[in-house]
C-alpha cells in the first residue's frame, strides 16, 4: 500500500471511529429515551397512538428527503468540490435545499389536512375512533419533522463531503436529547403531546448543531430551484432507484404497524421497542463505517481513481 492509500485508510479509520463513538452515544441515549418513554407511557393506548402517528412523518422523510437524497447528493456535491467548482457546488446545494423544502412542506400540509381519514385507513385502522383522533392530532404536530430533517440531511451531506463528521455524528444524539426532554419535562403536563413536542424539538436540535460549521464555511445561499442545472438533475436521477429500495423497507414498517394496530392493546408498542433493539448493531457498526467511507468513494469516483476506491472499499469491508 502506498503512502497516499495508507493516509486515506487512516483517515477513513479515524472518521469511522469518531462516527462510531457518537453513534454508540446516540444509541445509548436512544436506550435511555426508550426507558424513559416506557416508564412514562408503558404500552398504553397513548404511546401506541404516538408510534402510529410517527410512522407517516418518518415515511415522508425517508422517501422524499432521507437516505435516498443523501446517497444522491453527496456524489454530485463531492464531485464539484473535487473539481474545484466550489461556487457551483454551493448553488447546487441551495437548489436541492429549496426543492426539498417545497416538496416536504407541500406533502406535509396535504397529509395534515387529510390526517383523520389517512390514519383511519392506514396506521390506525384497528384503533378505536377516539384513539384514531389522537393519532391524527399527534401526526399533524410531528409532520413538522420531515421538513426540518430534509434540510438537516442536506447540511449533513455537505459537512460529510468536506470530511467533517463531528457535528453530523452528534446530531442524532441531540435528537434523542430532545425526545428525552419532552418525555421527562413536557409529558407530565401535556401528556403524549409533550412527547411529540420533544420529537419536534429534537429535530430542530439535529439541524441547529450543524449550522455553525455551515456558517463558517462560506456557503452562498441561492433562492432558486435550479431545475435546469445538470447537477441537480443528476441528484434527482440518482435518487430514483435508491428511493424504490427505501420505499420497500418503509412500506414494510407501515404494514407491520397497520397489522399490529388490529391486535390487542400493547402489541404495537412492544413491536416498536423490539425493532429499536434489533437495529442497534446495524446503526453502531455498519452505518458508522458507511457514513465515513461514502464521501471518499464519491471523490475517488469523480477523479477516476478506481484503484484507490477499490482499496478503500476493501479496508472498510
Amino acid at each position: 500500500m502506498d503512502q497516499s492509500s495508507a493516509a486515506h485508510s487512516r483517515r477513513i479509520f479515524q472518521a469511522a471511529t469518531l462516527v462510531m463513538i457518537f453513534f454508540v452515544l446516540s444509541r445509548a441515549l436512544g436506550l435511555v429515551r426508550d426507558i424513559v418513554i416506557s416508564h412514562q407511557f408503558g404500552t398504553s393506548r397513548e404511546y401506541e397512538a404516538y408510534v402510529a402517528a410517527f410512522r407517516i412523518p418518518d415515511f415522508i422523510f425517508n422517501i422524499v428527503a432521507g437516505g435516498a437524497l443523501g446517497s444522491a447528493f453527496i456524489p454530485a456535491f463531492s464531485a464539484l468540490i473535487a473539481q474545484n467548482e466550489t461556487l457551483r457546488g454551493w448553488r447546487v446545494a441551495s437548489h436541492v435545499i429549496n426543492l426539498v423544502l417545497i416538496v416536504t412542506t407541500t406533502v406535509a400540509l396535504l397529509i395534515a389536512i387529510f390526517a383523520q381519514p389517512i390514519v383511519s385507513a392506514t396506521v390506525a385502522i384497528g384503533f378505536t375512533p377516539d384513539k384514531q383522533e389522537l393519532t391524527a392530532s399527534l401526526m399533524r404536530l410531528m409532520l413538522i419533522t420531515p421538513i426540518i430533517f430534509g434540510v438537516s440531511g442536506i447540511v449533513m451531506g455537505i459537512l460529510n463531503s468536506y470530511h467533517h463528521f463531528l457535528l453530523p455524528a452528534a446530531a442524532p444524539a441531540l435528537y434523542n436529547v430532545g425526545i428525552i426532554t419532552g418525555a421527562l419535562f413536557l409529558a407530565p403536563t401535556f401528556g403524549v403531546y409533550g412527547l411529540a413536542m420533544g420529537v419536534v424539538a429534537g429535530a430542530a436540535l439535529h439541524l441547529l448543531i450543524q449550522i455553525p460549521w455551515l456558517a463558517r464555511s462560506g456557503m452562498r445561499y441561492v433562492p432558486e430551484l435550479g431545475l435546469h442545472d445538470e447537477a441537480v438533475r443528476t441528484v434527482i436521477r440518482l435518487m430514483l432507484p435508491r428511493t424504490l429500495g427505501i420505499a420497500a423497507v418503509q412500506i414494510n414498517f407501515l404494514v407491520n404497524t397497520i397489522l399490529a394496530s388490529t391486535l390487542a392493546e400493547g402489541r404495537l408498542a412492544a413491536l416498536n421497542y423490539a425493532f429499536l433493539i434489533i437495529l442497534l448493531p446495524e446503526g453502531v457498526i455498519a452505518q458508522s463505517i458507511a457514513t465515513a467511507i461514502f464521501p471518499t468513494f464519491s471523490q475517488f469516483a469523480a477523479q477516476g481513481r478506481i484503484d484507490d476506491m477499490r482499496r478503500s472499499f476493501s479496508t472498510a469491508f
